[in-house]
């Protein structure tokens, strides 16, 4: 279920965060209900995922270890896990709002594409990703019914582009392909291209927002997203986007600061 990942769904906060209704208990309720509903789903496709890649990940000195590939859970128990998981996170999306459903089955029929082919499509599989932080981002507005800025959702997809370039980034570098190096340059300028995209994405949002101090947390942003490039780059450590949150110490205490001064400027 890999539930360590399921930080990534604390995206679906976004929209009570940023529009002062964090401590609205309703609003709050409501939102929890979707985050569980995206962490459910989202475990079902990392089952079909891990069931797909079994061979492969077999042959992954790191990969192996996973449940699947180490032969602890059957292929038939796999399929059964994720059916039961996405049926269930679909149930409750379906049981706050419709709007909220389609943007989770939206999210199920394009990972299922990309485990069974769409991840091997150069280009497609980072856009594909992309999309899963968007729609964890716009399945929070939508079951609290809250507006959310164009400027904010753009931000979003441009820092998951810049996580899942990130990635490929670590994984290309490591690979024995002859056509190593160019593939690496390639990823270097659409990374330029997408933190130019983050940061003035934020801007304006900041600008755009009813509350000018907001302003004021663009260092915090610069800062976040700078030392991801520097270890990408330098510490090229970028293997794990959800895991470099926690073990990161200069990433964690940006977010808690980001976080905390969002939480004082727009909600309290």
């Amino acid at each position: 279920m890999r539930i360590k990942q399921w930080t990534k769904n604390l995206f679906v906060y976004a929209a009570v965060l940023f529009h002062g209704d964090l401590f609205n208990v309703a609003a709050l309720s409501v939102t929890t209900l979707a985050f569980l509903s995206f962490s459910l789903t989202a475990s079902g496709i990392y089952f079909l995922n891990d069931i797909i890649d079994i061979e492969r990940d077999k042959l992954n000195p790191k990969k192996c270890t996973r449940p699947i590939a180490a032969g602890k859970i059957s292929k038939p128990c796999g399929y059964l896990c994720a059916a039961l998981l996405m049926i269930a996170g679909l149930t409750v999306a379906y049981g706050i709002n419709l709007p909220g459903f389609a943007i989770l089955l939206s999210y199920v029929v394009l990972n299922v594409l990309y485990s069974l082919r769409l991840k091997h499509v150069i280009i497609v599989d980072v856009l594909i990703i992309s999309y899963g932080f968007v729609s964890r981002t716009v399945i929070g507005a939508l079951v609290t019914q809250i507006h959310m800025t164009i400027w904010f959702v753009l931000c979003v997809m441009f820092l998951s582009l810049l996580l899942a370039l990130g990635k490929r980034r670590y994984d290309a570098s490591r690979s024995a392909a002859p056509q190593k190096k160019l593939y690496v340059e390639f990823i270097d300028q659409l990374i330029t291209v997408v933190t130019a995209g983050v940061v003035m994405c934020y801007s304006l949002f900041t600008l755009e927002t009813d509350t000018v101090e907001m302003i004021f947390t663009l260092p915090l942003v610069l800062y976040g997203t700078f030392y991801y490039l520097y270890i990408i780059r330098v510490k090229q450590n970028s293997g794990a986007p959800d895991e470099v949150l926690y073990k990161e110490t200069p990433i964690l205490v940006t977010v808690v600061l980001y976080v905390t001064c969002v939480i004082f400027i727009r909600n309290i």
